[in-house]
């Protein structure tokens, strides 16, 4: 329970910082979004390329470096695909859950996740537990 708490008031802090107007470091972009998947948090920033029609995700740690998924280091294909539907999500709709999205997966406010075209498989099938398991009853959870 302590920890629990310890995370929503972390989510809190971090979520206040970045409505109070905290720039993101060098080497990530201005339009980037605080979040919250470590404990020094990180940033996130999604984006509609116009010319190719797709969605383009990357995700920074705190200091600004790019995080790459284990195996794909140096890997520049930043290509994101909805884990359900299809077509790519509109400019206007990626805003950026700060407390679900993950370095591998970015979960918009609208209830949308965008998974890396590049591990898309393993990643929706994390996605899936995820759903699984939010959807059990409370008494199974424990």
């Amino acid at each position: 329970m302590w920890a629990l708490r310890a995370t929503v008031v972390a989510t809190i802090l971090m979520a206040s910082a970045g409505c109070f107007g905290q720039r993101p470091p060098a080497g990530v972009p201005e339009g980037a979004t605080r979040v919250s998947f470590s404990k020094s948090g990180g940033w996130a920033y999604c984006w509609l390329d116009p010319a190719t029609q797709v969605n383009r995700c990357r995700t920074y740690n705190a200091n600004g470096e790019r995080l790459y998924r284990i195996g794909k280091k140096d890997d520049d294909d930043d290509v994101f695909l909805r884990y359900e539907g299809s077509g790519p999500v509109p400019d206007s709709e990626l805003q950026i859950d700060i407390v679900h999205t993950e370095p591998d997966f970015i979960w918009l406010k609208n209830g949308v996740v965008l998974l890396p075209r590049n591990d898309f498989d393993h990643q929706k099938s994390f996605v899936d537990e995820i759903n699984r398991i939010g959807n059990e009853p409370a008494e199974k959870k424990k």
